[in-house]
Formats: C-alpha cells, sequence, structure tokens
C-alpha cells in the first residue's frame, strides 16, 4: 500500500528482525535476538530512507533496539505502523510528529 503513495520509494527487508515475540525480550535470550536481527538492522541504516516502519510493534522496537546498539545513537526515534505513515500521507493524522 505505501507503494501507491506518489512520489514514494519503498525498500522492503524480508529478513527476520529476530525478536520472536515474547522469546526476544527474554534477558537471557536479548542479545541472541539483536544478533539474529542485525543484517535488519544494517539494511535499514544503510537504507537512507525517512522512515523505519514494521506492522509488528514488537519488531519495529527490537529493530530501533538495534539500530541503536550498532550505531551507538539511535537513527529514528520511532517506527510508526505503515497504517499510520498512509494516513499521515493523505494528511490524516495530525498526532504524528516527525521522528
Amino acid at each position: 500500500m505505501l507503494r501507491c503513495i506518489p512520489d514514494t520509494e519503498v525498500t522492503v527487508i524480508e529478513r527476520c528482525s529476530g525478536h520472536g515475540g515474547l522469546w526476544g525480550i527474554m534477558k537471557e535470550n536479548f542479545e541472541v535476538a539483536l544478533k539474529v536481527g542485525r543484517p535488519v538492522v544494517r539494511q535499514a541504516g544503510e537504507s537512507g530512507c525517512a522512515h523505519v516502519t514494521s506492522e509488528c510493534p514488537l519488531a519495529a522496537e527490537h529493530n530501533l533496539q538495534g539500530m541503536e546498539r550498532l550505531d551507538g545513537a539511535p537513527a529514528f526515534n520511532r517506527a510508526p505502523h505503515p497504517i499510520e505513515l498512509l494516513a499521515r500521507a493523505y494528511g490524516h493524522d495530525p498526532q504524528y510528529t516527525e521522528g
């Protein structure tokens, strides 16, 4: 759907974020989960895109944590759901703030 927005380039990363639901947020699994998700984090960080998004809120947060670990500082404040970006593109989401 995001590709339907005029003048929008979408880069899809079809890899595992590593969070694995509850498994990835458990303290004893967290470092392994970040390692599994590192390819996603690298691709997202190197993409040069204005936004990082995921339909899964847990995966989105996990990716942001990985980016922060990899780069030392968060590249993005948040990773909105794709429908939030669609709504913003058509002016229907006044609550959204850049980040």
